[in-house]
């Protein structure tokens, strides 16, 4: 995961801490929210990424509870994650460069159609793919 942590230094400038937190939180969105057969699929084609996303996510993310009454469930992990990133010093534009290297990096790592897949089934993902 650091050569992941490296590019969103390097594309948005945040400081390692930041970057790596923000890393997290994505990634924790993804491993609650996507399919758990593409999920767990894409987490053994990233080594660490689970490990990540537990240290940095968890709270609020998770399907059901109470942020996933929002918007009738579907956007409630989504508005979590953006509110944790934001509380954490991230812009929105930081936010969005963030999203689009977490998800070009899955890409290059394991592959555009499962990406793809995992993506468009979180609400607000489907944009950076």
């Amino acid at each position: 995961m650091q050569e992941l942590i490296d590019r969103v230094r390097a594309a948005s400038g945040l400081d390692e801490q930041k970057a790596e937190k923000a890393v997290g939180i994505i990634l924790s969105l993804v491993r609650t929210q996507a399919p758990e057969d593409k999920g767990k699929e894409l987490f053994a084609r990233l080594p660490g990424a689970a490990e990540l996303a537990a240290r940095h996510g968890g709270d609020g993310a998770a399907k059901g509870g109470l942020f996933g009454l929002l918007g009738g469930g579907l956007m409630g992990a989504p508005l979590a994650a953006v509110g944790k990133l934001q509380a954490a010093g991230l812009s929105m534009a930081e936010i969005k460069t963030v999203g689009y290297e977490v998800l070009a990096y899955a890409k290059e790592k394991a592959g555009d159609s499962l990406v793809r897949d995992v993506a468009g089934s979180i609400p607000g993902l489907s944009s950076y793919v």
